[in-house]
């Protein structure tokens, strides 16, 4: 059964139309927009636009997990992140934090965020005591190894079987450390460990994935498997490929979905929310 709201911190936000999560990359060196990004005034500016383009939540990251990225100190990761959330939530917004450090995630919570996206699943040492205080709705995502070397993991005898059984280990896992079931969202984690047979699968078997009463989280925005079906080589230029990626994910039964470019996402999830208003 699909997931119908997601809660974050006490409150419950309807999962009857698919959300839009916009990426803002507060990095140097994030794979598609690293560098745009990393004054708070320029990221304030961007992530004001997305709002207005539609965006649901604004997710914050201080790390590339880009692969074979290299890992930030939590004193820079901090430094990059903190000021932004605390000047987004001063607009009242819905942010998200796109972190892996327990450090990070308090002072985000404190700071005014409301979502901790952890690539890691929360399995440093202190993560998942700080997911169950906070209340925040929290996103588990399967990775195999770390962004430096995650693709050289992309082995598996059944993909999603092997996503399925992870995120439901580390689901069990962060409810019983007091994490609040209708808190959890999944993503399966494309790109991350996979080549491109194995995420287009994941994206077929999406409604395996939407089966567990768990909002999914899809993010392929400009992702290099977008690139590899499609021929375009530059990531900016793959929002088409992204767009319909997206949509056929919400199609699929996905709740939330991760993006670059979110007016044109936006434009598409109204098309298609217009077709289910006709069919009721």
């Amino acid at each position: 059964m699909t997931a119908r709201f997601w809660q974050v911190r006490g409150r419950r936000i309807s999962l009857a139309a698919p959300l839009i999560m916009g990426i803002l990359n507060v990095t140097p060196d994030s794979f598609s927009d690293g560098g745009r990004y990393q004054t708070v005034k320029d990221a304030v500016r961007h992530a004001m636009q997305m709002v207005k383009e539609g965006a649901d939540i604004i997710d914050v990251g201080g790390e590339s997990t880009r692969p074979g990225a290299a890992p930030v100190t939590e004193a820079e990761e901090l430094s990059r992140v903190i000021p932004v959330v605390r000047a987004l939530a001063k607009k009242n917004l819905l942010i998200s934090v796109d972190t892996s450090s327990p450090a990070v995630m308090r002072k985000a919570i404190e700071a005014g965020a409301a979502i901790i996206n952890d690539v890691r699943s929360f399995t440093r040492p202190g993560a998942a005591e700080v997911a169950a205080e906070s209340g925040a709705g929290v996103v588990i995502m399967h990775m195999k190894g770390d962004p430096k070397t995650m693709q050289a993991e992309a082995k598996y005898d059944d993909v999603t079987a092997e996503v399925l059984a992870f995120l439901a280990l580390h689901d069990a896992r962060l409810v019983a450390a007091g994490v609040a079931e209708e808190s959890i969202c999944w993503d399966p984690g494309f790109g991350f460990a996979k080549n491109v047979e194995h995420n287009f699968k994941l994206l077929a078997d999406t409604p395996r994935l939407a089966s567990f009463d768990r909002p999914v989280l899809v993010g392929l925005s400009r992702k290099s498997s977008i690139g590899a079906v499609t021929g375009v080589k530059n990531p900016e230029e793959r929002v088409h490929g992204s767009v319909a990626a997206h949509l056929l994910a919400v199609l699929e039964g996905a709740s939330v979905v991760r993006v670059h470019d979110v007016g044109a996402t936006r434009n598409a999830l109204d098309v298609l929310m217009a077709m289910r208003r006709a069919k009721a």
